[in-house]
């Protein structure tokens, strides 16, 4: 006789929601995902995006992330820093397109791409945890509404227009002030389940 283990149901999960069960590609599997969180503010991309382009943008974020899982951060605001540097890259390698990525949609895609692997656990992403103090929520209009029930005022315009990085930064040490004893992404992750 076959018992499901709860290893089986969250195997079940992690394909269904990133379409793989190989640890191999878990990392690749999350930036995809966190891609199609934010890809449909990209008004016309599906006239221009050819397999290739996104191949090297999914490489170049690969670069990034696996970067970050190597660095032990000491402060927040070095890793402010190292974010903020990583979302000024990724708009200048999405060159590849006749228009420009803005912060809002970089910061989506870093953000919810980590968000994925530390929901996957160190023992898939091993060292993904050790920074989970430093990073920052992903900002969109689900999370900016919940926010606002505690006093934290919305980003005038839309998230994914944000072009200037102050203006989000200022938004995640609102959040960080807010909610001062508590890892911002433990706020984030406990709202977007209610």
């Amino acid at each position: 006789m076959m018992t499901l283990t709860p290893q089986d149901i969250q195997k079940f999960w992690i394909r269904a929601y990133l379409g793989t069960t190989d640890d191999n590609k878990l990392i690749e599997a999350s930036i995809n995902r966190a891609y199609r969180d934010f890809n449909r503010t990209l008004t016309g991309i599906g006239e221009v995006q050819t397999v290739e382009k996104f191949q090297t943008l999914q490489k170049f974020m690969k670069t990034i992330i696996v970067g970050l899982i190597n660095t032990q951060f000491n402060t927040q605001a070095d890793f402010d820093i190292w974010h903020k540097g990583n979302c000024d890259k990724l708009k200048q390698q999405f060159n590849l397109y006749p228009y420009p990525l803005k912060y809002g949609q970089a910061q989506k895609w870093i953000n919810m791409t980590l968000k994925y692997l530390f929901a996957l656990g160190n023992e898939k992403i091993n060292g993904i945890t050790k920074n989970y103090a430093f990073f920052h929520i992903p900002v969109d209009n689900i999370i900016q509404d919940k926010l606002l029930e505690s006093g934290i005022p919305k980003i005038i315009g839309c998230w994914s227009g944000i072009d200037n990085y102050d203006i989000y930064l200022d938004y995640q040490k609102k959040v960080r002030l807010t909610f001062k004893d508590t890892a911002p992404m433990d706020v984030e992750f406990k709202m977007f389940n209610e």
